[in-house]
C-alpha cells in the first residue's frame, strides 16, 4: 500500500505554491476586484439595420404616394395622426390648386426600440447636427413614432415631429441595446404632464412646471381656425376645445426621465345667426374651403403633434410643430 504525505507537510506544500503564484503575479495579501456584471443583450424591436432599410423604403414609397396624391397607398405605410393629416393635405392640395409635396428623404435619428416580444412600437429622435429638410417650408428635423399590429406586421408611421434643427430631443435610457420602459408610476406623472400640454394649447397660458420654449405653433393652437374679430354675442357662437388624439402615447425612459410623443387636437365651432356671413381671407385658403367663399357656420379642427419630456425634478418641456389641418366642415352661406 502506497504511504501518503503527513498532513502538515501537505499544508506546507500548498502554502508554499500559494506564496509562488503571489510572487508571479505581484500581488501580496490582496484580493482581486469582482469582474463588473454584464448587461445581457436584449434583442429590440427593431435594430439600426432594419431601420435604415425601413426608412429608405418609406422615403420611396411616400414621395410616389405624394405625387399622385394617393391615399390608398399612403395608407400602407402610415396611420393614426399621421395619415389623418396627409389625406387631408391631399384634399386641401386638391381644393387649392396647389403642387403637391415635393420629394425629400427621411432617416433614422437615435432610436428607441423597447426589447422584442414586450412592445410593438419604437421611436426615432432626432437631434442637432442631423440633415435638415424643408428647404421652402424653413428647415426642420423629422422625429418620428412607429407601430405595428404584431410581429412580422409591417410598421407604420403613426406620429411625425418636425422640429428646429436647434432643439434638443430626449436621449433614450437604453439597457442591453433596448429602450427601457418606465414604471405605472412614471407613466402616471407623464400622464399628469400630458394634461398641461393640453391645457396650454387650450388657454395659450403653461404651467410654471411646462418648459415651452420649444413648442412652436402649440403656442397659436387656441387661437386657430377661421379670424373672427368681430363677432358678437348676437352675430353667433365660437366655441373651442383641445384633446389628445389616438393612440395613447408610448412612454420610454430617458436620461433625464420619461418621453412620449402625442397629438393634440384643437377645433373651432361656429354658428352664425341674422345673416352674418364671414368669408375667408382673400389673401389665401384655408383646408378645403375655397378663397372668398361666404360661411353661416363652420367646424375646423387642427393637430399639433409634440414630444414631451418629463423629468426626475417634476418639471416638464414640450417641442411642439406646426399645426396641421385635418377637418374643414362648412355651411355655406345661402
Amino acid at each position: 500500500m502506497p504511504v501518503l504525505p503527513p498532513p502538515a507537510r501537505r499544508s506546507v506544500s500548498l502554502l508554499g505554491a500559494g506564496v509562488v503564484l503571489a510572487l508571479l503575479t505581484g500581488c501580496t495579501g490582496a484580493t482581486a476586484a469582482p469582474a463588473a456584471p454584464s448587461v445581457p443583450v436584449r434583442q429590440p424591436v427593431t435594430t439600426r439595420a432594419e431601420a435604415d432599410a425601413l426608412f429608405a423604403g418609406l422615403t420611396s414609397a411616400r414621395n410616389t404616394a405624394n405625387a399622385a396624391r394617393d391615399a390608398a397607398a399612403l395608407a400602407l405605410l402610415e396611420t393614426g395622426p399621421s395619415l389623418r393629416a396627409s389625406t387631408f393635405a391631399y384634399a386641401a392640395q386638391t381644393a387649392q390648386g396647389a403642387a403637391p409635396v415635393a420629394p425629400y428623404t427621411s432617416a433614422a435619428g437615435t432610436l428607441a426600440a423597447p426589447e422584442q416580444g414586450t412592445a410593438d412600437w419604437f421611436y426615432s429622435l432626432s437631434a442637432p447636427g442631423d440633415t435638415a429638410v424643408g428647404s421652402s417650408t424653413g428647415e426642420y428635423v423629422e422625429s418620428t413614432f412607429f407601430t405595428r399590429t404584431g410581429e412580422g406586421a409591417p410598421w407604420l408611421l403613426t406620429y411625425r415631429l418636425t422640429s428646429d434643427p436647434a432643439a434638443a430631443l430626449p436621449q433614450p435610457a437604453l439597457a442591453g441595446g433596448s429602450a427601457v420602459v418606465p414604471d405605472d408610476d412614471a407613466r402616471a406623472r407623464g400622464d399628469l404632464a400630458l394634461q398641461d400640454v393640453v391645457a396650454y394649447a387650450s388657454t395659450g397660458q403653461a404651467a410654471r412646471t411646462l418648459d415651452v420654449t420649444d413648442a412652436d405653433q402649440l403656442a397659436t393652437a387656441h387661437a386657430q381656425g377661421f379670424p373672427l374679430p368681430d363677432l358678437s354675442p348676437d352675430a353667433g357662437t365660437e366655441q373651442r376645445a383641445c384633446t389628445l388624439e389616438e393612440p395613447a402615447p408610448a412612454w420610454a425612459s430617458s436620461t433625464r426621465g420619461i418621453f412620449a410623443m402625442a397629438s393634440v387636437e384643437c377645433t373651432q365651432s361656429v354658428v352664425l345667426t341674422g345673416g352674418w356671413t364671414a368669408p375667408t381671407p382673400t389673401t389665401g385658403t384655408i383646408g378645403t374651403v375655397p378663397a372668398g367663399a361666404r360661411l353661416t357656420g363652420w367646424t375646423v379642427s387642427q393637430t399639433v403633434t409634440v414630444l414631451v419630456e418629463v423629468h426626475d425634478d417634476g418639471t416638464s418641456r414640450v417641442v411642439g410643430s406646426r399645426l396641421r389641418p385635418v377637418r374643414t366642415d362648412v355651411t355655406p352661406a345661402s
